[in-house]
This record gives structure tokens, C-alpha cells and sequence, in this order.
């Protein structure tokens, strides 16, 4: 055993001196990541490792070389990697050498979304990394510092040097700073006057020959978007004016019928009233086909900072299509199918939340009295049973700041424009979500192929102010078997068509979109036809109007409340009176 562990110290001696050498890989170095895995070019690595789908090559490179460098750094590394303990219980007997169990642990690295290993800092300029030959971004009192001359150039820039003053010029501006100094001047160089003054907290300082300067102050100086993904190390950059505008650039059909749907910016309400008439034709051979009919009507109040909703349906069906002609069946008595037919009869279901404070409102006493048939001493269920409410607060929850930004999207009529939407989505969702900003681009570039396959330019035929797409099965795997037509009216905003889509997995089914009618009033008929079982149609109808009934974001005085724990997931739930006293 002494002799096992004699071994282990010299190995991690030995992986701690490869470590502390210099590194000899960077992205422009030789040999390439792709030559270290045996392949002729980057085009043969990036076809054959399928796995790295989501990066270009110099992308993959990068992190690949920043894995790596840390590995060799800190051969812990590869041990915390794999699982084992210590290094005595990693065996590289699966590999030549020691370096090609650093490879394979950075490649690993670089491949596995669940292991966020800390690189070194980046920077990442319009979805693509920023390369610096020889000098490196930097960390200081909690700032990203870059070499000034390669950031600058990267943005198309010409820099210039005078006595410690430093100056960039781009597109009719320079911005100017000195050494050692914390302001930062965007002047106008046809008028010479001072368009913009910014303090920063990190001065611009002078290393081995390199001017440094703090990337957010600098980036912003120049119209940038700067994020920090904390896991990537990465200070990402964008251009978000640019960016819309080259999405835009696709859609300017779209545009058009957008801009061409009236206004809802000065509706104190917005009233959107939807019926849905459900039927249920269910095969069978023996007793003869059943139908089954349900009908729905929601009636919705929003202003962008609260929503009212009343959904009203007689169930009954169900309780027809679950238990037969019977009245019970092996897991109901008599008495309990008798309840459920009763609390399916005449279903209400209320809803009040506020994106201000977070607070969502549910009242349901039919459901409540369903979920009450096996728990007839709970307290809880029997109150809301009796018409109380569920008290909810996600102001915390991601879902809860989600909801609050989009609740404000319809009536402010925020996204004027398809790539406005997708960009201001996304940075909420990365946001809300706390993904990495380092595949914010990916992202959108992936929304904006998906769109572009069904409703981009050059899918339509004009013809006035009628624009007509054909559709022949879609790039996305999920839609390839898509068929149909749809028209988009940009004088008035109007739209019809018809879509359908067939799958012939297992179950063949046969799925119908039919649609026309306006974004304010417009009528949809959804059938779903599954082979030798059912057909479900769905007959929608939508109307929006302006109201001038605010909507209400608490229940009415005196109303009883049941606190819903969500930490708890037990039925332990307390009542809460309106005064805030426990009842």
C-alpha cells in the first residue's frame, strides 16, 4: 500500500510540474485541436464530432484551449471530472500519457453542459469570441480589463496614441481617455462637441507595453450591450441595434402585417373573450361510435399590471366518457361517481394575479371537491370547496418574472417588429432562466431559423397587399411532413389558411389547422384524428376589444383565503383572514 501511495505523490508531482509549465496550446497555435485528435482539417473534426453541433470550430477551440490550460494548471481538475476521490483511484491506463488524459478531460469538458468548469476570461463580440495574440483580458477590483488596440480594431476602430492620451474613432465619433484617468468622451467630429461624458470606476492602465481599459465602459461608450456569464467567465458583447435590424432584414413581410394591426397603447383594458366548442367522436366497433361535446368560454381583463379571468364549463362528458353509463366503476362507489358528476356539472374557475406584487388568486370549488372525495377531514378542502381562495405568491419564482413581463406585452403593444420580439424574449429569458449569456446568439439564431423556415421572405408570393406562403414540409425534423397555404393581408392585418401535418409512428394521426380573421377577431377549427380510435375538433373563436373595467388583483373583502405553502408540499396549508390573521 505504502508503495501504491509512493506512486500516486509521484504522479501528482509529475501531473503538478506539467501543470506549472507554460502552455504551449492556444487557438493559433500548432498542433490544432484538430490534429490532436487525428483529424486532417476542421472541417473532417467538426463533421465527425457530432456532438459539438452547437459551436463553430473556433469557438470549440477556444473553450477546448481554456480547459485545457486549466486542467494543466490544476490536474484536480480531471480527478473532480471523472468522480474519483484523489488521484490514486484515476487510472490512465486508458490513455498513452498523462498530456492525452488532459486532452480527453478538456474535450469531456468542453462537451458537458453539467460540469461548469471557471475559464479564464473571455470576451465574446457579437456571437463570436474575440482572439488576443498576446496579452490577455484581465481581472481587476472586480472588472473585465482588455488590451485596448485589439478590442478596439475588432470593432472596427482606428486607435491612436498622443503623449498618454488615447483616442478610437468610428463612424463620425471618437472616444477619448487618458492613463491612469476614470472618464471616458464620445465627441462629435464633424462639430467637435461632446456627445457623451462617462465616469468609470476602473482606470486605464498601462502593462507589458499594453494599454487595458474596462470592456463594460468601453463597449457601452460605442452603443454595445454588455452581459456577464459568471460560468463562462465571458463578458459578452452585442450590438442589439444591429442585431434586430439583420433579423428584421428577413422579415419584412411579417413587419408589414404587424404594423398594420391597430394599436392597443392607449387601452386602459383589453376585454378578449374565447369560446371553444370541444367534440370527441370515439371509435368503436362493437356499441357504435360516441360523442362526446363540451363547451368553454373564457372571459379575460388585462391592463399590464393585473389580470382578471373567468373560465366557465359543464364537464359532465367526462365523467360520461370515464365511467360509462354506470354509475361507478372498480375505483369509485356509487356515492363518489354521483359527486363527480355533480362537481363536473356546472364548472367555475376563477383567477386574479398582479405582476406587480407577484400575488396569484385560484378559485375552483368543483376541483377542490374532487380532490376532497378521498380526504374528507381535510379542512383545507372543504374551505375551498366552499368558494375560497388560493393564495399564491411566484413573485420570487422564474415563471413569476416571466409572467410579469410578457403580461405587459399585449396592451403597451411592446414588440413593434419580429426581431424586437426575439431579441427582447430571449434576454428575458436568459435572464429569468439564469442561462449563459455565452449562447445568447446560438439561441437566437436557432428562434430565427425556425421562424424563417415558415414565415421569412422568401416563403411568400405577393400579390397587392396579399402575401401567400406555400408550405411543403419544414428543415425541423418535427414538421417535415407540414403541407398547406396561409395569407397574410398588410393593409389591413387579416390572415387565413390551412395547415396539416400527418404522422405515422405507432399510432397514425392527422392533425388539421384551419384559421382566418384578424389578431382582435379571429376563428380557428383545430381537428385531431387518430386511426381506429377518435377524432377531437376544436371550434375556437377569439374577439378582443377595449374596456374601461379595470381588472381586480385581489379577491373582495371578507372573502376567505387558503395560504398555499410552497415549500411545503404536504397538504399543511394555513387559512388567512383578510386582515392577515390566521383563521
Amino acid at each position: 500500500m505504502k508503495k501504491r501511495n509512493r506512486f500516486a505523490a509521484a504522479a501528482l508531482a509529475a501531473l503538478l510540474l506539467a501543470g506549472s509549465a507554460p502552455s504551449a496550446l492556444a487557438l493559433d497555435s500548432t498542433p490544432p485541436m484538430y490534429k490532436q485528435f487525428g483529424y486532417d482539417s476542421a472541417e473532417e473534426y467538426m463533421e465527425q464530432e457530432s456532438s459539438y453541433g452547437v459551436f463553430d470550430y473556433d469557438t470549440l477551440s477556444d473553450h477546448y484551449r481554456q480547459h485545457l490550460d486549466a486542467v494543466r494548471s490544476n490536474p484536480t481538475l480531471a480527478v473532480e471530472y471523472w468522480g474519483y476521490d484523489d488521484l490514486e483511484g484515476l487510472s490512465f491506463g486508458w490513455d498513452g500519457d498523462l498530456e492525452e488524459c488532459y486532452r480527453d478531460t478538456a474535450r469531456a469538458m468542453t462537451e458537458g453542459d453539467e460540469y461548469k468548469l471557471r475559464c479564464q476570461l473571455s470576451v465574446q463580440l457579437n456571437g463570436a469570441y474575440v482572439h488576443f495574440a498576446d496579452a490577455q483580458p484581465e481581472k481587476v477590483n472586480g472588472r473585465v480589463m482588455v488590451p485596448f488596440r485589439a478590442i478596439a480594431e475588432v470593432l472596427g476602430a482606428e486607435v491612436t496614441y498622443d503623449a498618454g492620451a488615447i483616442t478610437a474613432k468610428k463612424g463620425g465619433e471618437t472616444l477619448s481617455f487618458a492613463l491612469g484617468g476614470k472618464q471616458l468622451t464620445i465627441t462629435d467630429d464633424s462639430t467637435g462637441k461632446v456627445i457623451k461624458t462617462t465616469a468609470v470606476d476602473s482606470a486605464p492602465y498601462k502593462k507589458k507595453g499594453r494599454t487595458y481599459v474596462p470592456v463594460r465602459f468601453f463597449a457601452e461608450a460605442f452603443g454595445l450591450t454588455v452581459q456577464w456569464d459568471q460560468d463562462m467567465q465571458t463578458a459578452v458583447l452585442y450590438d442589439r441595434a444591429a442585431l434586430v435590424s439583420d433579423i428584421d432584414s428577413k422579415f419584412t413581410v411579417l413587419n408589414k402585417w404587424i404594423k398594420a394591426q391597430p394599436s392597443t397603447e392607449n387601452a386602459k383594458t383589453l376585454r378578449t373573450v374565447a369560446t371553444i366548442g370541444a367534440a370527441y367522436t370515439a371509435f368503436d366497433t362493437i356499441d357504435g361510435n360516441k360523442d362526446y361535446k363540451v363547451d368553454v368560454k373564457t372571459e379575460i381583463l388585462a391592463n399590464g399590471q393585473a389580470i382578471e379571468a373567468t373560465v366557465t364549463v359543464d364537464l359532465r362528458v367526462l365523467a360520461s366518457y370515464f365511467l360509462g353509463d354506470s354509475q361507478a366503476d372498480d375505483v369509485l362507489t356509487a356515492a363518489q361517481a354521483a359527486l363527480l358528476r355533480s362537481a363536473l356539472s356546472n364548472v367555475k374557475l376563477e383567477l386574479l394575479c398582479s405582476a406587480d406584487s407577484g400575488d396569484l388568486y385560484l378559485k375552483c370549488p368543483a376541483v377542490a371537491k374532487i380532490l376532497a372525495m378521498d380526504e374528507t377531514d381535510d379542512a383545507d378542502l372543504k374551505a375551498l370547496s366552499n368558494g375560497a381562495w388560493l393564495h399564491i405568491n411566484w413573485a420570487d419564482s422564474t415563471f413569476g418574472t416571466l409572467f410579469s413581463e410578457n403580461l405587459k406585452i399585449p396592451k403597451n403593444n411592446t414588440f413593434t417588429s419580429v426581431g424586437e420580439s426575439i431579441v427582447t424574449s430571449n434576454e428575458s429569458a436568459v435572464t429569468a432562466y439564469e442561462l449563459g449569456w455565452e449562447d445568447f446568439y446560438r439561441i437566437i439564431k436557432s428562434d430565427v431559423n425556425s421562424l424563417n423556415d415558415l414565415l421569412g421572405d422568401k416563403k411568400f408570393t405577393a400579390s397587392g397587399s396579399r402575401y401567400t406562403a406555400k408550405i411543403n414540409g419544414l428543415s425541423n425534423d418535427s414538421y417535415d411532413n407540414l403541407t398547406g397555404s396561409y395569407t397574410l393581408n398588410t393593409a389591413d392585418g387579416s390572415f387565413s389558411g390551412t395547415l396539416e401535418s400527418r404522422s405515422d409512428s405507432w399510432n397514425t394521426t392527422k392533425t388539421v389547422l384551419t384559421f382566418s380573421g384578424s389578431v382582435q377577431n379571429c376563428k380557428l377549427n383545430v381537428t385531431y384524428h387518430t386511426k381506429n380510435t377518435g377524432i377531437l375538433s376544436l371550434d375556437i373563436t377569439l374577439s378582443t376589444t377595449e374596456s374601461s373595467v379595470e381588472p381586480k388583483n385581489a379577491p373582495p373583502a371578507g372573502d376567505k383565503i387558503v395560504e398555499w405553502t410552497q415549500h411545503d408540499y404536504s397538504n399543511n396549508w394555513d387559512y388567512v383572514n383578510p386582515d392577515g390573521s390566521l383563521g
